[in-house]
């Protein structure tokens, strides 16, 4: 806990080298995350101590920024992970909620049988979000949904191969999410992940030191949630939600 805290403190206390500003004034840090995907497990007790001890320390150092949990929210099990949405971001120094969302990882969709799979997957989905968004009102802060994706059509690590079923997860998420933003019940969401130009050396295996970046972490097979530049149809479903929710924000 001592290493965390002095690698916590010497990050937000460190200056931009090119712009010489400090982190902590900088603005275009917008918040601070105290980990990805924290579970409690088997002590949830000292997990909440953690996360209350940590965001207090990281408000006091750095009270012009956010701060959020990185938590994953209720998961499929969450009495075995240990994460209660509610009680992970009832601290005062939580700003606001997060939520992941991992329909295929969580074997409840399999690419390869989208047609039996994807609709009570889709379902899921559609009540997950509602969970995490009426806990968030009882807790009266905002909440993002931060990670969701699924694959390629028939779980393909081509990069050329179609989206079509991808598309339509992707679209079916932005718009439960823009429903509930219009409400006031949800204040954005993220894929996973954008690649861009870069590409698997050998898709569907692990990253080796000096591949490209594919947005997939170097511990999960490459190429697996990757949106790359040539994925125009993708880019479509991505950009039409964004000019929605622009639409929100300008008329608040």
């Amino acid at each position: 806990m001592r290493q965390y805290e002095q690698a916590v403190r010497s990050l937000i206390a460190r200056k931009n080298s090119i712009s010489g500003r400090l982190y902590t004034e900088d603005p275009t840090i917008m918040s601070w995350q105290l980990c990805n995907e924290p579970r409690g497990m088997n002590n949830t007790e000292a997990m909440h101590r953690w996360i209350d001890e940590t965001a207090a320390m990281i408000k006091k150092l750095a009270p012009k920024q956010l701060i959020s949990t990185g938590a994953e929210g209720y998961t499929t099990a969450p009495d075995i992970t240990g994460t209660d949405f509610i009680r992970m971001h009832d601290g005062p120094n939580i700003d606001y909620g997060t939520a992941h969302i991992w329909i295929q990882n969580w074997q409840m969709y399999d690419p390869q049988k989208h047609d039996s799979t994807y609709p009570a997957a889709r379902k899921f989905m559609v009540d997950y979000l509602a969970r995490h968004a009426a806990d968030a009102r009882k807790l009266n802060k905002p909440w993002v949904l931060e990670e969701f994706g699924i694959m390629k059509d028939n779980g393909s690590f081509d990069p050329s191969a179609p989206n079509t079923h991808r598309d339509e997860y992707y679209a079916a998420v932005f718009h439960e999410i823009w429903s509930l933003a219009k409400n006031g019940q949800a204040s954005g969401v993220n894929f996973w992940a954008f690649a861009g130009l870069g590409r698997p050396v050998t898709p569907g295996e692990m990253w080796k030191i000096g591949d490209p970046l594919t947005g997939d972490p170097p511990h999960e097979p490459q190429g697996w949630y990757s949106v790359y530049d040539t994925d125009t149809s993708t880019h479509r479903v991505i950009s039409d939600y964004a000019l929605k929710m622009n639409e929100i924000s300008k008329g608040r």
